[in-house]
């Protein structure tokens, strides 16, 4: 892990978006796209070129295309002032010698190339805009030369080489009325700067090897957040999006320490920001792979405790409210608390029922704001894609939403 630093320099010729806090009410949403395949798990197969072709085969059998309508319509279910995109993948393809039916085109691969903002914009039919982006991951772009020059990573396919390339973001989006701006939190020295928002300092990482190219690459699994500053029903709020480390259980106890670290940028970043661009009221969405039942963990004498504080608790410990724990019924238990759970179908999203088991996609908002309710969307048959109940399920996460009411 990089070390945690905080720099405050001064604001010069900043501009922000401010209004009254008046009465308000505000629906927002935070909704994980899925990218179709695990592309952690493909750094660190022995066979490079085999799994990313294997993932590409996945990827296409989860019809993102379709996919990205179905996701489309559940915005459109609620119709949010703000939503919080996470795993909003571009897979592009050139060949080597373009052929029909052959190399990118072959139907087996084919479609996997598809960027899913687009195809969210374009079916949401210009009701809603990207107005935040942070990049995570941007493959051939961030790899050391001479791969970074290539118009893709080389893979050997169907008797000739392709290059794919992959960017993974996470997307904020405004409806058509809402005014909203990016907050420049890395013009501040707060953060990693990528495209309007932040990597974390803290990521994981891994070894691997490209072919035809015989010397390792350290890959780092780069996450990242993104704030805006926008004006809904007349009161001004910072909405942020993210999407932290998954537990990497498979990496040992201490792997957790990487969500945790990030989860704790993340609240200094916001706190800090805070005091230099004035925000009273913040409303922070993603997929924190954390649940409100993750425990504490020990971490090695001499470091910080932080590391062994999941990223739910360090939400709440910083003065965030649960949105979901919070909505009408909750203290009876009469409220829709405890099915809540919103990760995780199947990878090939084949699942005949739904087999979500835990809550790990949360809306926070400082304050008291009064939740008017919070749901799933997306969790339900008949949210499949066509044909109507025996489709696929639109993403391995469902969507949750929340509508936010705030006093004088």
């Amino acid at each position: 892990m990089r070390g945690h630093r905080m720099l405050m320099p001064a604001l010069a010729g900043v501009v922000a978006i401010t209004t009254t806090a008046g009465a308000a009410e505000v629906e927002v949403m935070t909704q994980n796209q899925y990218v179709g395949t695990d592309l952690i798990a493909l750094v660190t197969e022995p066979d490079f070129n085999a799994a990313v072709v294997d993932a590409l085969k996945t990827r296409a059998g989860t019809l993102p295309a379709e996919r990205m309508r179905a996701l489309a319509r559940l915005i459109d279910v609620r119709g949010p002032a703000l939503v919080g995109l996470q795993e909003v993948y571009d897979f592009r393809c050139v060949d080597v010698a373009p052929s029909a039916n052959r190399g990118c085109a072959n139907p087996e691969i084919a479609g996997a190339f598809v960027d899913q903002l687009d195809a969210t914009l374009d079916a949401l039919g210009g009701r809603y805009r990207d107005v935040g982006t942070v990049v995570n991951l941007d493959l051939p772009t961030t790899l050391p030369p001479p791969l970074n020059q290539l118009p893709g990573v080389p893979v050997a396919y169907d008797g000739s080489v392709i290059y794919v390339s992959v960017v993974d973001r996470d997307v904020i989006l405004a409806r058509d009325d809402v005014q909203a701006a990016p907050v420049p939190l890395a013009s501040f020295g707060l953060c990693t700067p990528s495209r309007d928002g932040c990597n974390f300092m803290a990521a994981a990482s891994a070894p691997l090897v490209v072919p035809p190219f015989p010397v390792p690459i350290d890959v780092r699994f780069e996450r990242g957040f993104v704030a805006v500053d926008a004006v809904v029903d007349g009161r001004s709020l910072r909405f942020v999006n993210t999407h932290l480390e998954t537990r990497l259980e498979g990496s040992g106890p201490q792997a957790r320490g990487f969500q945790s670290a990030q989860a704790f940028e993340l609240t200094q970043v916001l706190q800090v920001a805070a005091a230099l661009i004035p925000a009273s009221t913040h409303v922070v969405v993603g997929d924190f792979n954390s649940a409100p039942d993750d425990p504490t963990f020990p971490v090695p004498p001499g470091t910080p405790a932080y590391l062994g504080i999941p990223p739910y608790q360090q939400m709440a410990q910083a003065g965030y409210l649960d949105a979901w724990t919070a909505q009408p019924g909750t203290a009876t238990a009469h409220g829709r608390a405890f099915d809540g759970r919103s990760c995780c179908q199947h990878e090939e999203l084949t699942n005949r029922r739904s087999d979500l088991y835990e809550r790990i996609d949360l809306i926070w908002a400082s304050g008291t704001p009064k939740v008017r309710d919070a749901r799933l969307l997306g969790e339900s048959i008949g949210d499949k894609t066509l044909p109507k109940g025996q489709g696929l399920w639109p993403s391995d996460h469902a969507t949750v939403g929340a509508t936010l009411r705030y006093a004088e």
